[in-house]
């Protein structure tokens, strides 16, 4: 490959790093060999103590794709993103995490409805914990039904995403708060883009104990952040023409206000859903149901 057919990539696929020398090699090479021609991968090793670059660099060796950066410790993940936001040019962009695999066919589905009526787009991921892969059910959300699914829980994984660059900027990229993608994503739909999942799996997602959104400190403070919390407010607002309270808050209430404002909040939402098709309407009260269940165990 000439240097000069990647001088102007269409897309580019952001890895920022740190302290990943045991699975940054992996991520490299499965995502360099999904990757498309007029494509790059820019991997930021964001103030490691170990080999986390020289095994990127290694393992993209001779693959004019690749791209590896170093800095110090920029101050978190979503500061870590604006950089390479700012640092590339591409018209679309990417997502792929250091201790994740991208699947051959990952771009190929994700690229082309980009292209049919979608900003951005998420492929479904394979989680996997050391040998043993659990299978999501392969089921699409179109972009009428996902916002309503954000407003009871993530239904993606941040680094199966590709998206226009031109809706990453509308809203000023990543904030610096706790789930800066689920964030990302509410704040994205409030402006009118449409975000799609598809019914393809493209990534296989690691599962292990060390991972940040493993952590309960992590979970109570994106529970409790007033930024995510406004932006969720906004979203409803948009949606279901009421600033609605997010259901991890709800579920910290009094058995009797919880259970009253469980049942408003589940009402908005089954009336919003109502104009969805019978696949996506019955993918969104499943996924209703069972976050009603969790609010209840969790206080109970």
């Amino acid at each position: 490959m000439s240097p000069l057919e990647v001088l102007m990539p269409r897309l580019s696929v952001l890895l920022p790093a740190r302290n990943a020398q045991n699975t940054v090699g992996e991520a490299v090479s499965s995502t360099l060999r999904a990757l498309p021609r007029d494509a790059e991968l820019v991997v930021l090793d964001d103030g490691s103590t170990d080999a986390t670059a020289a095994r990127a660099a290694d393992a993209g060796r001779g693959d004019a794709r690749l791209r590896v950066e170093s800095q110090p410790p920029s101050g978190g993940i979503a500061v870590a993103l604006n950089w390479l936001l700012a640092h590339t040019d591409s018209e679309l962009v990417g997502r792929m995490d250091a201790d994740d695999i991208t699947l051959p066919w990952r771009f190929r589905s994700a690229l082309p409805a980009l292209g049919r009526g979608a900003d951005i787009v998420f492929n479904q991921v394979l989680y996997t914990t050391g040998a043993r892969t659990r299978p999501a059910v392969p089921l699409g959300i179109t972009p009428a039904a996902f916002g309503l699914h954000l407003l009871l829980t993530n239904p993606v994984s941040h680094p199966a995403m590709v998206a226009t660059r031109a809706a990453l900027d509308s809203v000023r990229g990543y904030r610096a708060v706790p789930a800066e993608d689920y964030d990302l994503w509410m704040r994205a739909v409030s402006a009118g883009f449409r975000l799609r999942r598809l019914g393809v799996w493209g990534l296989k997602y690691r599962v292990h104990p060390d991972q940040i959104t493993a952590s309960t400190t992590w979970r109570s403070a994106s529970w409790d952040n007033a930024d995510q919390a406004e932006a969720f407010g906004d979203l409803s607002a948009a949606l279901v023409g009421e600033r609605l309270t997010r259901i991890v808050t709800l579920a910290q209430h009094d058995a009797s206000t919880r259970e009253r404002e469980l049942a408003h909040f589940a009402d908005l939402i089954r009336t919003a859903g109502r104009r969805l098709g019978p696949v996506q309407h019955a993918a969104l009260e499943h996924r209703l149901r069972s976050r009603l269940a969790w609010a209840r165990d969790i206080s109970a």
